[in-house]
C-alpha cells in the first residue's frame, strides 16, 4: 500500500464542531460563528483508568450558553477498554470526569449579527494524547522522514485492512434507536484487536457491536515492513 495515499487518509481533525442539524463552519452564514473551544486545559486519565486500559476518542453533545459555559452533556460512545474483559468500573469514573472537564471549560459562544448566542454542539474528544497524535498525519509523515515511526497511527478507512469483520450483528427488534453503529478500534502489529470502545452508538447497540469489534481480524499495517499499530472506526448496520 501506497504510504502516502494511506497519510492523505488519516483523520486529521482534532476537536470537530458542528450545529445539531446544520453545517460546518465552512458553510456557515457569513454573519453566524459557531461555538469554539477558548480556553481549556489538558485532560489527564487517572493512574486508575490507565490501569484498567482505558483510552480512546469518542462523540459528546452539549448546550453552550451565549456566556460560553457547557451543559446537558451527553455521551454518544465511550470510551475504549481492554477486550475479553468485562467493563471497568473506571470506566463511570472517567465518563463523570469528562462531565466535569466540560462543565468548567470555556467557550467561545457561537454568534449571529456580531451577539453571542447559545446552540447545540457536538465534540470528537480524545481522552489522551497517544490518540490525537495518531491522527495527526503531517508530523506522521514528518517523523517518517527522520526514521522515526509512530506508537499508533489512526486510519480514517480501517475496514480496507479488514479480514474478517462480522456483518451481522444481533437481533434487537422494535428499537426506536438509530441502527448505524460505530465502534472503534485499536489494533495491534499482528492485526488482532487489543482494545475497543463506542465511537458513536445507542446505547441499546453498543454493547453488541463492541463485541463484534473485538472479534475482527485486520492485515498488519507495515512501513518499511516494519509493523505498525492502528486506530480507526469500524461502522455497523444492526438489524
Amino acid at each position: 500500500m501506497n504510504w502516502r495515499n494511506l497519510i492523505r487518509d488519516l483523520h486529521i481533525l482534532t476537536v470537530l464542531f458542528l450545529m445539531m442539524g446544520g453545517g460546518a463552519l465552512s458553510q456557515a452564514k457569513a454573519n453566524e460563528t459557531e461555538a469554539r473551544p477558548a480556553d481549556w486545559p489538558e485532560f489527564v486519565l487517572s493512574s486508575e483508568a490507565k490501569e484498567a486500559g482505558i483510552d480512546g476518542k469518542f462523540q459528546l453533545g452539549m448546550s453552550v450558553s451565549a456566556k460560553g459555559k457547557a451543559s446537558n452533556i451527553r455521551f454518544f460512545g465511550g470510551p475504549m477498554w481492554p477486550c475479553g474483559a468485562k467493563e471497568p468500573g473506571e470506566v463511570e469514573d472517567v465518563r463523570r470526569a469528562v462531565r466535569q472537564y466540560f462543565e468548567t471549560a470555556v467557550f467561545h459562544p457561537a454568534t449571529k449579527n456580531g451577539k453571542p448566542r447559545s446552540s447545540e454542539v457536538q465534540i470528537t474528544f480524545s481522552l489522551s494524547k497517544r490518540f490525537t497524535d495518531a491522527r495527526d498525519s503531517k508530523a506522521i509523515e514528518e517523523n517518517l522522514k527522520k526514521g522515526l515511526f509512530p506508537s499508533l497511527v489512526e486510519v480514517i478507512d480501517i475496514h480496507r485492512f479488514a479480514e474478517e469483520v462480522p456483518q451481522q450483528l444481533s437481533r434487537i427488534r422494535d428499537s426506536p434507536s438509530s441502527r448505524i453503529t460505530q465502534i472503534q478500534v485499536l489494533v495491534d502489529e499482528n492485526g488482532k484487536v487489543l482494545s475497543a470502545g463506542g465511537f458513536r452508538a445507542a446505547p441499546i447497540f453498543m454493547q453488541a457491536g463492541r463485541s463484534l469489534a473485538c472479534s475482527a481480524k485486520f492485515k498488519p499495517l507495515t512501513f518499511r515492513n516494519t509493523p505498525l499499530k492502528m486506530s480507526g472506526i469500524l461502522t455497523f448496520e444492526l438489524y
